[in-house]
């Protein structure tokens, strides 16, 4: 039985709209299962069966390893980014050879295995680091091939854009001598770290992901930080932030932020056939069809 498309959301933008559509499709057709509200949701029953996430390749076993209890948000609703990570890198935990091809074919380096490969990770104590919350969808560390240590943090978007500033974060934008704009003073990779549009709602992410492993660099936890963003390439706003964020940098520091698609991701990935199954889902889950 084939149930309903659901409710979708009419302020949605365009891109949204399609991604929201193509995720209540996905539940309806390939999962068969009711919706929750809007069609992109699912029942609690599903949610808590872990219906959100690929089963296989370590997916759900990552999943309940990080968060061994159950999230409405996270689990049941399809169209936020928040369990994307999980279907997208929690593969890679156990194959070094993988993660060694894409991160040389998404990032140019040659990064070298052994691999510390974590999952909603920040480092910790907080108050050594940015001191908040911020943290890395997923965090890759290994080694150069001139023996220095790199980590990579990687932050996922899916139709997400900016967002307004809460009070917290505003007492940190706001006063000059907080660890957001000391790091930035001291990372020497902005032509101007002074600049105001770093603190923008649409430029906001990308900075404080990018001070977090800045700061890590700092203190001693790595020789070189690269900074990437994950995003469908319908995600226009994302790739015009990404590029108004490049422009602050200095030019060694360019390198170090980088964006890929998910539609570049995807088509990256190569093996046998268990990896074959798992990127045909990738690409039949979040790539949206048609015009968007």
């Amino acid at each position: 039985m084939v149930s309903s498309i659901g409710p979708q959301y009419g302020p949605d933008d365009h891109f949204k709209a399609a991604a929201r559509l193509h995720q209540s499709a996905y539940r309806a057709k390939v999962l068969k299962v009711d919706f929750d509200k809007y069609g992109n949701r699912l029942t609690e029953s599903a949610g808590r069966a872990l219906l959100n996430y690929y089963d296989g390749l370590g997916v759900r076993e990552a999943l309940r390893q990080r968060y061994p209890t159950y999230s409405k948000s996270r689990d049941a609703d399809m169209l936020r980014s928040e369990h994307i990570p999980f279907n997208l890198f929690a593969p890679l935990i156990d194959r070094p050879e993988l993660t060694k091809r894409l991160m040389y074919r998404i990032l140019g380096v040659e990064l070298l295995s052994p691999y510390q490969i974590k999952l909603e990770w920040a480092p910790k104590p907080a108050e050594k680091y940015l001191g908040d919350r911020t943290s890395f969808d997923t965090y890759i560390k290994g080694m150069d091939d001139r023996g220095r240590v790199v980590g990579v943090g990687i932050e996922v978007k899916y139709t997400e854009q900016g967002y307004r500033l809460g009070p917290s974060e505003a007492l940190r934008v706001k006063n000059p001598g907080s660890t957001y704009w000391t790091t930035t003073r001291e990372s020497g990779v902005f032509t101007n770290s002074g600049c105001k549009l770093l603190a923008t709602d649409d430029l906001r992410q990308i900075w404080r992901n990018h001070l977090l492993g800045l700061k890590m660099r700092a203190v001693g936890d790595l020789d070189r930080f690269i900074s990437v963003t994950i995003f469908p390439s319908g995600n226009g706003h994302m790739s015009d932030a990404l590029s108004r964020y490049q422009g602050l940098l200095a030019d060694e520091g360019k390198s170090d932020l980088q964006g890929c698609t998910f539609e570049r991701y995807i088509d990256f990935l190569q093996g046998g056939a268990d990896i074959e199954e798992w990127k045909a889902f990738l690409q039949d889950r979040y790539l949206v069809k048609g015009p968007v």
